[in-house]
């Protein structure tokens, strides 16, 4: 399979997965469920718990509805510190941050993670 420079691992494995339909769906499934339970979790801390400093290991490439987003909408001074040490998830972290207006999403950090 020959795969485009500008296309990461991560997108050549999704179009083999994607090729089998059965195990397509079991991903897309549990992607979905892992994504409903970081919402439902991120909206319980900041709304009933009063949370407002969230700490995200392991963020992973950034999608829709990430921790800082969920937080903010229910506090606005929600803040929020993403750690990763894929170099591809902190420079998608960074760009995505740095395109984005000035103070409209609050506070929030990019670290890698550090090896000891």
């Amino acid at each position: 399979m020959v795969v485009p420079a500008e296309n990461f691992s991560a997108s050549s494995s999704l179009s083999i997965l994607a090729t089998s339909g059965r195990r397509f769906s079991t991903f897309s499934t549990a992607a979905r469920a892992s994504r409903g339970f970081l919402t439902r979790s991120i909206r319980y801390l900041a709304e009933d718990a009063g949370i407002r400093q969230f700490l995200d290991i392991g963020t992973g490439l950034p999608t829709a509805d990430n921790t800082h987003q969920v937080a903010q909408r229910i506090a606005p001074e929600a803040r929020v510190v993403y750690v990763d040490n894929d170099p591809m998830v902190l420079a998608h972290a960074r760009a995505l941050l740095t395109s984005t207006k000035p103070r409209s999403t609050g506070p929030i950090e990019v670290l890698s993670g550090v090896s000891t």
